[in-house]
This record gives C-alpha cells, sequence and structure tokens, in this order.
C-alpha cells in the first residue's frame, strides 16, 4: 500500500512528470491517502477560493481510498511522538498523525518531504519528483 503525502498530490496537480508517471504506473487500490491528507487539501482548496483547484483535488481525491486516522493510528502517532521527543527531533503535528496512519498500516509514505518523515524509525517513504 503506497500513501499519497499532501504535496504529492499537488505535484501530481501542477503535472510534474515522475509523480504523474509513477501515479499511472500504479495498480488500481495500491494508491491510498491519509485522511489527514484530506483535511490539509480542502483546507488549502478553501483558503484559496478557488472553484477550479477544489474540482482538480476532488478528481484526484475520488479515485483514491482514504484511509482514516482511528484509535490505532492515534496511538502509533503518540509513539512516534514520544520517540522523536526524546531526541529532540519532533516534526509538525500534522506529520505525526500521517506517520502514525502510515507506519501502523506498514505502508509507505510517498512524500518529497524526506528531511522530517526521515526522522521517523522504521518509516518506508519515497520521492516521486525525480
Amino acid at each position: 500500500m503506497l500513501l499519497i503525502d499532501t504535496n504529492t498530490i499537488i505535484h501530481y496537480i501542477k503535472g510534474n512528470p515522475g509523480v504523474l508517471t509513477r501515479f499511472h504506473e500504479s495498480s488500481p487500490g495500491e494508491l491510498c491517502v491519509p485522511s489527514i491528507v484530506v483535511y490539509e487539501l480542502e483546507q488549502g482548496s478553501l483558503n484559496t477560493r478557488s472553484t477550479k483547484r477544489r474540482g482538480l483535488v476532488s478528481s484526484v481525491l475520488h479515485d483514491l481510498e482514504v484511509i482514516p486516522f482511528d484509535g490505532d493510528t492515534a496511538v502509533e502517532a503518540a509513539r512516534i511522538h514520544f520517540e522523536l521527543a526524546a531526541k529532540g527531533l519532533l516534526i509538525g503535528s500534522m506529520d505525526l498523525l500521517i506517520a502514525g496512519i502510515v507506519r501502523f498500516h506498514r505502508a509507505t509514505l510517498v512524500t518529497n518531504n524526506t528531511k522530517e518523515f526521515s526522522r521517523v524509525k522504521g518509516l518506508k517513504i519515497v520521492d516521486w519528483r525525480t
């Protein structure tokens, strides 16, 4: 399972060749999106007040299964927070929640925010921009 981060969806919408190619080469059902990413994209769309952007975001999300932030993923996110705080390497709150979803499901996160997410032990990440 590949979970798509907010920045990767934005690169898809902007037509990044590497992201477009990998999106289209993926098997049906292989690509999913964490519910936190849906929140981030919706918030961004509402902030821009662009009906075009809202339509593009809605179109991309339409074919992706949404993986929820639930009790199990909340516990995993708390563990990640504890691990990173002990090392003085905390990441952003939304990224902690996304990492909790990804690591709990033993999935791979598709992101270009590798600097931040690489701090999370056991989190598999890939960057499709290249």
